[in-house]
């Protein structure tokens, strides 16, 4: 058998790997070689059949930002069966007060599973509590980081659903000496010759350069991937939204996050009964009550409490204390209110694309902080008919064909509509509302133009296009998803 020639750099990677696989990040590990380094090495070595390799494709296992919350604080299921132990039996209003309103859903409906609980004529009652699987797995991947396995047990499928874990696929190479070269490794039947990596002119010149035992080029080898600096994949998405709108004719236009229920609410037609604007849903702030245009309080009184303009209010006791607490704005739709109280009459076609904010306990799809893409045309000859078109066309120019509308309602319009956009994991889903401001709300304001307005859930319809089934990942810091996710 002729000697095998090796490089020494080939000799040092392949006198590791005469007996055993081993991966190639405990191999950059022991050799204090790059990675990215090493990778092309073992592309050369594989080229020449100096290895054998195997691959494994694994799933990396990391909690999401909910799945870090519940393991520093214990599932809701367990919470809820902890403070049940010690009261025995609470009503459904009693335990409102330990969670949010999805949250006690949430533990609500896993206690009963785990049979920690039982429920019966509105009391829930302590029924047992015991360490489940789901927690040890949460407690150990909290400690751990990160976990590889092949597959996900039964367990781990439920935490994925819940939205407590992410998995990314990670494909782990192995390489171990060839039979040839083990063989001749073991025999001394080879010889390790100089690499050289710069040939200088005068070794062309001279001819020196034939002698030299020169480095072939693998034309097949892939490099390794280098990722680039690039845009946030949401913030570009909402740039080729603000670009659309702008090309359809619309001006953008924006005002504060924090304001007075009364913007937030009150000019809206919302009764301040009404169940959106309770602690449970929206976040108050605590300063001092704001300043509000006492002829506009009227009005907005008026408009609540009786016959305004022939238009019928809802017949109760109107506080203005109440709509002047301050609270973060939960939607965008007073941005486009006041600016019709600002412009009036005037023809326009605005929008809006900017952040709120409510208590929503974070799941697939709801988030504490959203994006709301907001807007308004105003005219005298403008039907629904032109909204209907506008909301099609819009998702249309983002390249989601699969839309179809409902009738809805909204206290602020009528008639109003809700369209849903096809999602390819979620099915249809809620994406598109809109309707015509109601004249109660237009004669306050002082407005006789009729008013188209839409206030489209930007983050869905960012998900139905980028092809995500969690909200949060629009949010994500997981360098996996920004570097693969799809870019307009």
């Amino acid at each position: 058998m002729n000697e095998i020639k090796f490089y020494e750099r080939e000799y040092q990677i392949l006198n590791k790997i005469l007996n055993d696989f081993k991966s190639l990040q405990e191999l950059s590990s022991e050799l204090n070689i790059p990675f990215a380094t090493l990778h092309s090495w073992v592309e050369d070595l594989k080229s020449k059949g100096y290895v054998d390799v195997r691959e494994e494709i694994l799933k990396k296992i990391s909690l999401t930002e909910e799945g870090n919350k519940y393991a520093e604080q214990g599932l809701p299921e367990k919470r809820l069966a902890l403070i049940l132990k010690e009261k025995e039996v609470m009503s459904l209003e009693e335990l409102k007060s330990f969670f949010t309103k999805n949250e006690l859903d949430i533990a609500i409906m896993h206690a009963l599973k785990k049979g920690f609980i039982k429920y019966s004529e509105g009391k829930i009652k302590f029924v047992n509590l015991y360490e489940t699987n789901d927690e040890k797995l949460l407690n150990e991947i909290k400690n751990k980081g990160e976990i590889f396995l092949n597959e996900l047990n039964e367990e781990l499928k439920i935490l994925k659903r819940r939205g407590l874990i992410e998995v990314n696929e990670f494909k782990k190479t192995y390489i171990k000496a060839s039979k040839l070269v083990r063989d001749s490794i073991i025999s001394k039947n080879y010889v390790i010759i100089p690499e050289i990596s710069k040939i200088t002119s005068d070794d062309i010149v001279s001819g020196k350069w034939k002698k030299y035992p020169l480095k072939a080029y693998n034309l097949e080898a892939l490099p390794p991937i280098v990722y680039f600096g690039r845009s946030q994949v949401y913030m570009r998405f909402l740039d080729e939204v603000k670009k659309v709108l702008l090309e359809m004719g619309f001006e953008e236009y924006d005002w504060d996050y924090i304001l007075p229920e009364l913007w937030n609410f009150d000019v809206l037609f919302v009764p301040q009964d009404h169940p959106a604007r309770d602690v449970q849903d929206t976040f108050r702030v605590n300063l001092p009550l704001a300043n509000l245009d006492e002829t506009l309080i009227g009005k907005v009184k008026e408009m609540h409490e009786k016959v305004f303009n022939e238009a019928l209010g809802w017949n109760y006791k109107w506080d203005a204390e109440i709509a002047r607490r301050l609270v973060l704005r939960t939607h965008t739709t007073p941005v486009s209110i006041r600016y019709i109280y600002e412009n009036k009459d005037k023809e326009a076609k605005v929008f809006c694309i900017s952040r709120n904010f409510r208590r929503d306990l974070p799941d697939r799809t709801h988030f504490i902080e959203f994006y709301q893409c907001e807007g308004i045309m105003v005219g005298n000859k403008l039907n629904f008919s032109n909204l209907l078109y506008f909301l099609k066309e819009f998702a249309s120019r983002l390249g989601l064909e699969k839309i179809r509308f409902k009738p809805s309602y909204f206290p602020f319009t009528e008639p109003s509509v809700e369209g849903s956009v096809y999602h390819e994991k979620l099915g249809w889903i809620e994406a598109l509302p809109g309707g015509m401001f109601r004249p109660e709300m237009l004669n306050m304001l002082g407005v006789k133009s009729r008013v188209l307005a839409w206030g489209i859930g930007i983050d869905r319809l960012a998900m139905a296009y980028l092809g995500i089934d969690d909200i949060r990942e629009l949010f994500s810091k997981d360098l996996n998803f920004l570097r693969s996710a799809r870019m307009l």
